[in-house]
């Protein structure tokens, strides 16, 4: 108990810090880029950059070892209301709540409200080419990358720039808040009450959630919404709320179109082929919705993947093999140019991409031999595709991105090797702002962490679920089926 105490004071006193700087330096960044001084990105100095990024690193390490002693005994009741679990964790959602967003993400959010507002198709018009009284703090110039359910929140936070904009930023991020109380509470609910009070408690605290869809305000909450109301809704049959959701994610950010296989497959093997067949039909008539309003050509659809990046590497196993074909090129230039690299880089980016859809089909084949056809099972099977798609064959790997499998993570606490590989992802993310703009480095940071930590836990977990008269066995035996409806009411 003193221990825990002791390790909470200490995040607290580093939470207090970095919403207290966070907060002077947005306030401060706002007025300076109001008054014609020069835009920057994230930090406007190493000074700034070294004590946030490091305050924030320290934050996550300190949540490890918390979360490891939390684990490790049973002194949160099981009894505990959600009511009390908020009074206990209010300190520190209150002060993300309070720390200004870190980079210029919420002022094009806002934008793209603003361009709503004045009847400009953000899909259609660059961000860059419609000017606003937040463009001088806008830094990406392509259309939106963002769906239907975003740009809705975007627009109505936008209503109060007229106000002030930092006015709107905060609405902004009440909606986010209250988004991952109740992200927590609907995995208060879906856990089994042995285990509701510890991960909802570890859910609601961890830093990279509290950083980055609270402080800052991704638009990656509204995602972890979708998945925590997909499992409730999949679990208690009723499949079209569950259609409903999964197409809320899709019309917040893009992701989630990878989990629609496993749902389809799912749905064939239980025999709801005309759940599956409804639901296509469905869609079809939300895409020609969408055709005929907002969303009326080719480019416009491809705006929602993101083709500014296109080309361009973060934090990824693409930035380590541009980092080697840059030392090629500068040490052997005879050999290699930059319009060779340029193909090399994208031959290697569409293998990356090639691979991920060869181990997502023998994924989606192999399952029939071992599922049991729970909810958790499901989740764990997206849980999984999401994280080898982010490691393995994501370009552009952003701190944020994780935080969206820290929700699949409370869902699932039973699939050990998944938590462990992502508790280990979130913190090589957390180290990113640390790193700053040494590419190599935080890609290997960012992707070697997780991977390495797969590796090993992989190992471990086997040994450890090996008895020593029996033959090898899988290391992760799928989640027995639980009354997840008797838990849920």
């Amino acid at each position: 108990m003193n221990k825990t105490r002791i390790l909470t004071a200490i995040a607290l006193i580093l939470t207090t810090f970095l919403s207290v700087v966070l907060l002077h330096l947005g306030i401060d960044k706002f007025y300076y880029v109001l008054a014609g001084g020069r835009k920057f990105a994230t930090f406007p100095d190493l000074k700034t950059q070294l004590a946030i990024g490091g305050s924030y690193l320290a934050l996550s390490i300190i949540y490890l070892i918390w979360l490891a002693n939390l684990l490790s005994t049973s002194w949160i009741h099981s009894t505990w209301s959600f009511r009390q679990i908020l009074i206990r964790t209010s300190a520190f959602w209150m002060l993300a709540f309070i720390a200004y967003p870190l980079g210029n993400d919420t002022y094009l959010y806002l934008h793209s409200g603003l361009m709503n507002l004045n009847g400009a198709n953000p899909y259609l018009i660059r961000a860059g080419a419609y000017v606003t009284e937040l463009s001088p703090y806008v830094d990406w110039a392509q259309t939106s990358t963002y769906g239907l359910i975003s740009q809705a929140v975007f627009t109505f936070s936008a209503v109060f720039v007229t106000m002030s904009p930092i006015v709107a930023l905060y609405i902004f991020k009440l909606i986010c808040l209250l988004l991952h109380l109740l992200n927590g509470y609907l995995i208060w609910r879906w856990l089994p009450i042995p285990e509701r009070g510890r991960i909802t408690i570890a859910y609601l605290l961890h830093p990279l959630l509290l950083m980055e869809q609270v402080s800052s305000a991704h638009v990656d909450i509204f995602v972890s919404t979708s998945i925590v109301l997909f499992a409730v809704s999949y679990a208690r049959q009723q499949y079209w709320m569950a259609f409903v959701a999964l197409w809320g994610g899709f019309l917040s950010k893009t992701l989630p179109i990878i989990w629609t296989p496993w749902v389809a497959v799912t749905l064939l093997r239980q025999g709801h082929w005309r759940w599956l067949l409804g639901m296509i039909v469905a869609s079809g008539a939300i895409v020609t919705g969408l055709v005929f309003t907002v969303m009326p050509n080719l480019a416009a659809w491809q705006s929602i993947l993101n083709p500014g990046v296109s080309g361009q590497y973060q934090s990824s196993l693409m930035a380590i093999a541009k980092f080697f074909l840059d030392l090629v090129r500068i040490f052997h230039p005879d050999r290699l140019d930059l319009t060779q690299q340029r193909v090399i880089l994208a031959l290697l980016s569409n293998l990356t991409l090639a691979g991920f859809f060869g181990f997502y089909g023998w994924q989606l084949h192999r399952s029939d031999k071992r599922w049991n056809n729970t909810p958790q099972m499901l989740l764990e099977d997206m849980g999984w595709t999401t994280l080898v798609l982010m490691l393995l064959a994501t370009s552009w790997l952003m701190p944020w991105y994780c935080s969206i499998l820290i929700t699949f993570a409370a869902l699932i606490p039973k699939a050990r090797l998944f938590g462990l590989t992502t508790l280990a992802f979130g913190l090589a993310s957390s180290a990113q702002y640390l790193l700053g703009m040494n590419s190599s480095l935080k890609s290997v940071v960012s992707i070697g962490i997780p991977i390495l930590t797969l590796i090993i836990g992989a190992i471990v977990l086997r040994s450890q679920s090996l008895p020593p008269t029996e033959p090898p066995t899988i290391a992760l035996k799928p989640l027995q089926g639980q009354d997840v409806q008797t838990e849920l009411n």
